[in-house]
């Protein structure tokens, strides 16, 4: 019996020792999830067999859907930069129409401007003789 090993493991009530083997629940979940992982590496070793062909079945329906969104996908980006760029473009045909017409208005404003001149001038001289 001297030779005996005792574990301690922690206090127990009373604040004395206790001996023996302590079985954690994370430790059951981790024994748990290992033999679910063998049993689920061994059935599916035998469905292998017949699952295969509908899970390949399932991969190419899925990557058929992923290349049609893709395409649907690159096809939005594609109109949607023609629309930024139609948009752009008029608004830069806009600016510089804009930019014309107040230098037309400009040209206009300056001959009446140089007509009323003219009038104001010619009238300052036929008051002075009145």
């Amino acid at each position: 019996m001297e030779n005996e090993e005792h574990y301690e493991f922690g206090k127990g009530e009373g604040g004395k020792m206790v001996e023996g083997i302590h079985v954690k629940k994370r430790d059951l979940w981790l024994v748990a999830g290992g033999a679910l992982g063998a049993l689920a590496a061994l059935g599916l070793g035998k469905l292998t067999g017949k699952a295969r062909p509908a899970a390949v079945s399932a991969v190419r329906e899925g990557y058929a859907f992923k290349e049609w969104l893709a395409g649907k996908a690159e096809k939005i980006k594609e109109d949607m930069e023609d629309i930024v760029a139609e948009g752009v473009h008029q608004y830069q045909k806009d600016l510089a129409a804009t930019a014309e017409t107040v230098k037309r208005e400009k040209d206009i404003l300056g001959k009446i401007e140089k007509v009323v001149e003219e009038k104001l001038s010619k009238m300052k001289p036929e008051q002075g003789e009145v």
